[in-house]
């Protein structure tokens, strides 16, 4: 698998690990089924993807730092604009501002 293919994987692993956290937020105790099967699956699906990251981490055995970079930003900047898809949240101008800051930092990263 190249390097992009596995990036994407565990992007959207991770982006759905948090939206099954935020939807088990919603109930109204820790204690009731939709909590924790909420818990579990996105638990479930995190542990699972850092599968991925290792295998990211070796396409870049010299710069483990930049596989980082792409890896926790890429899923960072997902989850935050699944977030306001799908919770229908809306993002202010400074959080715009934010997800183009970091993505340019990423530009910069990669390309330095």
């Amino acid at each position: 698998m190249n390097l992009w293919t596995l990036l994407a994987i565990f992007w959207s692993m991770q982006i759905a690990a948090y939206l099954s956290f935020k939807s088990g937020s919603q109930s109204t105790s820790s204690r009731s089924g939709k909590w924790m099967k909420s818990f579990v699956i996105g638990n479930v699906i995190g542990a699972t993807s850092i599968i991925f990251l290792m295998r990211i981490y070796a396409k870049m055995p010299d710069n483990p730092n930049l596989a980082l970079v792409l890896a926790v930003v890429g899923s960072g900047l997902g989850c935050q604009l699944a977030m306001a898809l799908v919770f229908r949240s809306r993002l202010s101008i400074v959080q715009w501002s934010g997800i183009a800051l970091a993505l340019a930092g990423t530009v910069v990263a990669v390309l330095g």
